[in-house]
């Protein structure tokens, strides 16, 4: 396992968690040592740039001013989760099938939810390629138990469970909805993406957003008028796209994006609970998706400003498709398919240097075996 370049330099923020190598310092070699010490040394802590500092304020201040519409919202609300096993080696929702849904409602006056529908979903007639236990928390036995329903029958079970104002709440609700072919205006009132609610906007480039602000302060002494961010910052920026979303920048000198933040840290870090220590379970998911919405619907800017950084500012929290690119053969993030492709040019690699092996140890019992004849 290679060493962390970032903890011999001290500033690895992922402590155990590491996918690197933390040695101690008795185990590097003296060249490892004095290339610590220099990194240490030149790791010099970084000036102030009071521009950078009031681009993150500014973006920070477009959020308080956004339009809160869940705060409006009126129930009964729900929240509603998935699993998925694998029916393909690829990590697209085209090649994950449902195996477990579950629908909790809010209790009216109460800090706690209803349990509606918990179903394990009857795969025998799927073709599943990895029932993904570590993940999914199910295994064959449940799901292939004659006593588990056909989806569309759960399907049904959903849609009866949900009244006509039903507003559905949850951590990327979207995909749920479409997993079970759900229609807002028909089987449900509204959706909310809980997430929408926690996201942190900053500068989508920190560095530029600060030149802009300063080209701004310069151009307005000289009297005149420049882009803030031109053309060709914007295109390269737009390469990580899939990472963020991206709002209305109208009102502001520079462009900006949306930090999303997982369900598990949300719990982790603003009700101190580890949803997903094991495997996942979609009665939790569901329930504590509700409860944090619960919790910080009506909650003013400022409190909403202070969790954000809260937020924004603790340790990653990895996912588990971070952690285990790869399962059982089956991809669960675009790392996964660099450590597939390898897998195959070792094992290809092996079963070749075994061959040889072999062939040379048959050709030596055949030489051994000539030579006696021959004696």
């Amino acid at each position: 396992m290679p060493i962390c370049t970032f903890y011999l330099a001290g500033r690895c923020n992922f402590g155990s968690k590491c996918r690197f190598y933390h040695p101690e310092n008795s185990l590097l070699t003296e060249k490892q040592q004095q290339q610590a010490s220099q990194s240490k040394k030149s790791n010099k802590p970084r000036e102030f740039d009071a521009f950078k500092a009031e681009a993150i304020s500014m973006a920070k201040t477009a959020q308080d001013l956004e339009l809160r519409h869940f705060a409006t919202l009126k129930g009964p609300f729900y929240s509603m989760d998935l699993e998925c096993v694998a029916c393909g080696y690829g990590h697209t929702d085209k090649q994950r099938y449902p195996c477990r849904v579950s629908l909790v409602k809010e209790i009216h006056g109460q800090s706690d939810v209803e349990v509606l529908l918990d179903e394990i979903v009857n795969l025998s007639n799927i073709n599943v390629v990895s029932y993904m236990t570590e993940l999914t928390g199910m295994s064959a036995a449940e799901c292939l138990d004659p006593s588990a329903k056909d989806l569309d029958e759960i399907r049904c079970m959903v849609k009866a469970n949900l009244s006509h104002d039903a507003i559905l709440v949850g951590h990327s609700i979207q995909h749920d909805i479409e997993w079970l072919g759900l229609e807002a205006g028909v089987d449900f009132k509204q959706a909310l993406d809980t997430s929408t609610i926690f996201r942190q906007r900053i500068p989508r480039n920190l560095g530029s957003a600060g030149n802009a602000l300063r080209n701004q302060v310069s151009s307005t002494e000289a009297n005149e008028k420049v882009d803030p961010f031109n053309e060709s910052e914007s295109t390269l920026l737009e390469a990580k796209k899939s990472d963020y979303e991206y709002p209305d920048d109208s009102n502001l000198p520079f462009a900006t994006k949306y930090r999303l933040f997982s369900l598990r840290h949300c719990c982790i870090h603003l009700l101190d609970v580890d949803i997903q220590e094991k495997a996942h379970n979609p009665v939790m998911d569901a329930k504590y998706s509700l409860l944090l919405f619960q919790k910080y619907k009506s909650a003013p800017p400022e409190l909403l400003r202070a969790v954000r950084d809260s937020l924004h500012r603790a340790p990653p929290t990895p996912s588990f498709a971070a952690e285990n690119p790869l399962l059982g053969g089956v991809v669960l993030s675009l790392g996964g398919y660099r450590l597939k492709w390898a897998g195959r040019f070792i094992w290809k690699w092996w079963v070749a240097a075994k061959d040889r092996n072999q062939n040379k140890e048959e050709t030596s019992k055949e030489e051994t075996n000539i030579k006696l004849n021959y004696e």
